[in-house]
């Protein structure tokens, strides 16, 4: 006692909500419901062209789920994988429908003669459809926008092997006797393509969340560092601040003694001190990086590090705020590294504009840790796999500190070097455009 109405409803049902709807929610609404009325349509006409009872059941079926798929191909923004998914799992559900609901009404301890099996068959079919949607909803909806994939069709397979397992057309191969047996062996079916789905949904919640959280603690690092800028600059002005009132109470004084002839002299000397002033110094035609230029110089002055710039990007078509990203990493790292150096501290930035590249380069005192050999001694199997296999992590190579930077560079079909020739790093970057 299966309704194609109830059927294609939970079709509709289905198509909507575990696909992406390209238009607004009425718009899909009412093309749905148009396909419904057609599916009726199709399904009367084709139930009594069909010869026999199996094809009167299946044809109809057949013919609604085409039609619900077609109009998905023009409403939906899945790829055609994920539709003809759905389509073949509304299928399996069908089939699945006829064999559950004869033995579901069989068992009763009631008579469902009439109008009550009929009610109770429409709410098996709804509660069927129902389960099956609240488990694959998150799902569908995650990889949405992703292309078709080998485990999708091997999802298909399987909704495809549901279809024939309660239909009987595997008995014979699985040596299955009574349906109830049958039964039992759909919905073990159900059981793995609903885990085969949530495994993999649980698992790229994990993942994302891991890069999140990677993104996060990268953020914070940032973070940290435009901190330390802040704190030199800060100081730098302050030093700044103290030594222009230290000017005007010498001139002050001078003015007292009625020694005019000193403070003309006095001034010279001042305004020749402040140039020297890092934070105070031009370094780049653009003031947005002027000021990243800046704050890293105050940075290198207060730890004891000659810096010297020689920039220029001139009219290069790359974002303000890319060079800035990628200069303040690139000094960052000069800063940071040349800090830690014993001995004469020197850091010297370039930025050299070409036809069609702009390139920048930073030689500093320093050397670049050695790599590490793997030693088996203390370590798991795991381990070894990881270190055959695995990327290493960015801290642990030449590129540490840099990741936003050599993305930018990527972006713009460039290079992104490291070398160390005796006591100097030398970091290049190549942007293309």
């Amino acid at each position: 006692m299966i309704y194609f109405p109830v059927i294609f409803f939970c079709m509709a049902g289905f198509f909507i909500t575990l696909l992406q709807d390209r238009y607004r929610i009425w718009t899909t609404v009412a093309v749905m419901a148009g396909v419904y009325i057609l599916s009726l349509v199709a399904a009367s006409l084709a139930k009594g062209m069909a010869k026999g009872p199996e094809l009167s059941q299946q044809v109809p079926c057949w013919l609604g789920a085409g039609l619900f798929f077609a109009a998905s191909i023009f409403i939906h923004t899945n790829n055609l994988l994920q539709k003809f998914f759905v389509a073949m799992l509304c299928v399996a559900n069908y089939s699945f429908c006829l064999l559950f609901v004869p033995l579901l009404l069989g068992v009763l301890p009631f008579s469902t003669a009439g109008a009550m099996g009929g009610v109770l068959s429409i709410l098996a079919v709804l509660l069927l459809y129902l389960l099956t949607g609240m488990c694959l909803y998150r799902p569908l909806q995650r990889f949405s926008q992703r292309g078709p994939s080998l485990f999708l069709g091997g999802m298909l397979v399987l909704s495809s092997v549901q279809y024939l397992l309660c239909l009987g057309k595997l008995d014979r191969f699985l040596g299955i006797l009574t349906p109830n047996r049958r039964l039992f062996l759909a919905v073990a079916v159900y059981c793995v393509l609903i885990f085969c789905f949530r495994s993999i949904y649980q698992a790229g919640r994990w993942q994302a969340q891991i890069t999140k959280q990677a993104a996060h603690e990268r953020m914070l690092a940032m973070e940290s560092g435009d901190f330390l800028d802040m704190l030199a600059a800060v100081r730098e002005v302050r030093a700044a601040q103290k030594s222009g009132e230290y000017a005007l109470d010498t001139i002050d004084q001078l003015l007292r003694e009625d020694q005019m002839e000193k403070i003309s002299v006095y001034i010279r000397m001042t305004k020749r001190n402040a140039q020297h002033n890092p934070i105070l110094a031009n370094y780049h035609e653009n003031p947005y990086l002027n000021g990243v230029i800046a704050t890293k110089a105050a940075y290198a002055f207060q730890n004891e590090i000659d810096f010297e710039c020689n920039a220029s990007s001139a009219e290069c078509p790359i974002k303000t705020s890319e060079l800035c990203v990628l200069i303040n990493e690139l000094l960052s790292r000069a800063c940071q590294d040349a800090a830690s150096y014993e001995g004469k501290r020197r850091l010297r930035f370039t930025a050299i504009p070409g036809e069609d590249s702009l390139r920048l380069e930073v030689v500093f005192t320093g050397t670049l840790p050695e790599k590490e050999r793997f030693s088996p001694k203390g370590k798991k199997f795991t381990d070894l796999l990881a270190w055959l296999l695995d990327d290493p992590a960015p801290e642990d190579t030449e590129l540490r500190g840099l990741d936003n930077a050599a993305e930018i560079v990527l972006a713009h079909s460039g290079s992104l070097t490291v070398s160390c020739t005796g006591e100097e790093v030398i970091i290049r970057a190549l942007l293309r455009f």
